[in-house]
């Protein structure tokens, strides 16, 4: 959890100590009216050019990436409890005595045990769909295993939007610079002529280049290792989802509560690895 404030910290430090190692002068750097046009511009073409669903998974990532990672080992574990749980139900009392507790998940006791899996919609939502699809009584002409992952795919492709999305964004930021820095040369022609203050002069085209250097920065010190981050909590997220689907197959195959737990624990992620 402390790994990105230390990195944010690390990237700020060596910018502005850097700068001031040059003999550069902090003030030099600030001009709000730069600021306003790349990053007005920025998040208006990023408004522009997607959904609202991705606004709201966009939001949602920033929260996980300055709160800590939603995916943890508990999580993995706390998944495996649940289904685990859900299985043994159905097997002691029959595949009806989960409907209570898949027509409201929230208000379950089974599933308010497991109260990580219910801060994940999306895991929560793919598990209550998949047990409730049992529940039917599917024939076994259908191929539950391809049901599975048609959903995966779908969420997987949902939430690959916001990297693809702002990462576009990442691109345009350098571009958005040049058009502050344009600005700020187009105001420093109207110096030229008469008797040229040349200290106004230096002092716009100065500015003039911190809006190309803002750009840069931006695009590639804090938009790009946002993307990065948001590409491995989303990998993450698929493993879980993997995993939940490994169990499910197993369950629907007629496996025992215990060896489905293992083959879904069998699918999680090495970094998260559930002890036996």
């Amino acid at each position: 959890m402390l790994a990105k404030p230390f990195g944010i910290l690390v990237i700020t430090l060596s910018f502005f100590g850097g700068f001031l190692l040059m003999g550069g002068n902090l003030w030099s750097l600030w001009h709000p009216s730069e600021l306003v046009v790349i990053l007005g511009v920025a998040f208006g073409a990023f408004l522009a050019s997607t959904p609202v669903h991705v606004w709201k998974r966009t939001i949602g990532f920033l929260g996980r990436y300055f709160s800590g990672e939603k995916v943890s080992a508990r999580l993995y574990a706390d998944t495996l409890g649940l289904l685990s749980d859900l299985a043994r139900l159905s097997r002691s009392s029959g595949v009806l005595a989960l409907e209570k507790h898949l027509i409201e998940p929230d208000e379950s006791e089974i599933f308010q045990e497991h109260n990580l899996v219910l801060k994940h919609p999306d895991l929560k939502k793919f598990i209550v769909d998949n047990f409730s699809y049992l529940l039917l009584n599917p024939p076994q002409s259908q191929d539950f295993d391809h049901h599975m992952d048609q959903q995966i795919q779908g969420i997987y492709g949902s939430m690959m939007e916001v990297p693809k999305s702002v990462g576009k964004l990442s691109d345009w930021l350098p571009g958005f610079g040049i058009v502050a820095a344009v600005m700020g040369v187009i105001l420093t022609m109207e110096l030229l002529g008469g008797e040229m203050d040349v200290a106004k002069i230096g002092t716009a085209i100065g500015a003039a280049l911190v809006g190309t250097l803002t750009g840069v920065f931006v695009a590639f010190a804090v938009v790009a290792p946002f993307v990065h981050a948001v590409e491995v909590m989303i990998r993450q997220d698929r493993s879980l989802f993997e995993m939940s689907a490994a169990f499910l197959s197993a369950y629907a195959k007629g496996v025992s509560p215990n060896l489905a737990v293992e083959i879904g624990r069998q699918r999680v992620p090495p970094e998260f690895e559930i002890p036996r």
